[in-house]
């Protein structure tokens, strides 16, 4: 216990000493007022995949949209206490389709029009979709980046967010990131620089026990959130 304390202490001190350099970064940049800059930083839109009936991937009772939130709550704070600006699509057990879907299937195409139109309310927003992985066969494990190439900044995101989380938590992942198709339907109809994380795989057991443990979760959070600020750090001097 009070080795797992002075890592979150570390880590704590990391992530702050981390901020005030981006801060003092995006400060020195541009001459721009403190409001102005905060204005032109790029919206992250935060997606906790799937919610509510829709459970994603399930594997001996552990869901995918339970994991997914948590990690996508922690990820907001961490960019929030960064000043970045944040919006989630969802931080509560919920889906997010129209009152007027009736059946499953409509519900299921519903939330995911609507997922696409809050990342595409602005063409200054980007999108990081929050998801869990599920395979057959169970000695798979890793994180594992999908970008939508819609945009080419996409790309650029999801190897910010890669290189985060195989240098800080996944050092031995070697997945490739993989250009979305047409059955991803959110990067596919995404207009913005969109990526999906998918944080590990459900189906391989050791790995499903780190993604349920809330230290783990904090970790994964912080990997992608140090990817997503290297990112804007680019975009903003661009």
């Amino acid at each position: 216990m009070k080795v797992k304390t002075i890592y979150l202490m570390i880590l704590a001190v990391i992530l702050i000493t981390f901020c005030l350099v981006m801060y003092s970064a995006f400060s020195n940049i541009t001459a721009r007022t403190a409001a102005d800059s905060l204005e032109q930083q790029p919206m992250i839109v935060i997606d906790a995949g799937h919610g509510g009936e829709d459970g994603g991937a399930e594997v001996d009772g552990v869901l995918e949209k339970d994991i997914n939130l948590s990690i996508a709550g922690k990820l907001s704070e961490i960019l929030r206490l960064c000043g970045c600006r944040v919006t989630e699509i969802r931080d509560e057990d919920i889906s997010v389709y129209d009152s007027d879907a009736q059946t499953l299937r409509e519900k299921k195409v519903s939330d995911l029009k609507r997922r696409v139109e809050i990342a595409n309310e602005s063409g200054n927003n980007i999108l990081v979709s929050i998801h869990q992985n599920k395979f057959d066969n169970s000695a798979y494990s890793g994180a594992q980046l999908f970008y939508s190439s819609n945009h080419d900044d996409s790309r650029v995101l999801a190897e910010s967010i890669r290189g985060a989380i195989t240098s800080l938590l996944q050092k031995d992942n070697t997945r490739e990131l993989k250009p979305a198709g047409s059955d991803i339907y959110l990067l596919d109809h995404a207009e913005v620089p969109a990526v999906i994380v998918e944080c590990g795989f459900l189906s391989n057991q050791q790995e499903r026990s780190k993604l349920m443990d809330d230290d783990y979760q904090n970790e994964m959070a912080y990997a992608v959130a140090m990817g997503v600020l290297e990112y804007i750090n680019a975009y903003d001097t661009r």
